[in-house]
């Protein structure tokens, strides 16, 4: 479900090129529940999610997602 509306996001945003399972794990990190986020908190954390795979490369990002089992 998380990962739809993510994909989504991403192409309002003009980042298709992001897995939206790295995304989610990023996300997951600062939230544990993904649920109680507003629109504009979710879409924050979507944009400080690509900072962070901009920064640790996808190899970390599949690795995150991998250990949050997405």
């Amino acid at each position: 479900m998380y990962q739809r509306m993510i994909r989504e996001r991403l192409e309002n945003m003009g980042c298709v090129n992001y897995d939206p399972r790295h995304i989610e794990a990023y996300m997951r990190l600062e939230n544990s529940t993904l649920d109680g986020l507003s629109s504009t908190h979710f879409n924050r954390e979507i944009k400080v999610s690509i900072k962070c795979i901009q920064m640790e490369g996808i190899e970390m990002a599949e690795s995150l997602a991998v250990s949050f089992g997405l």
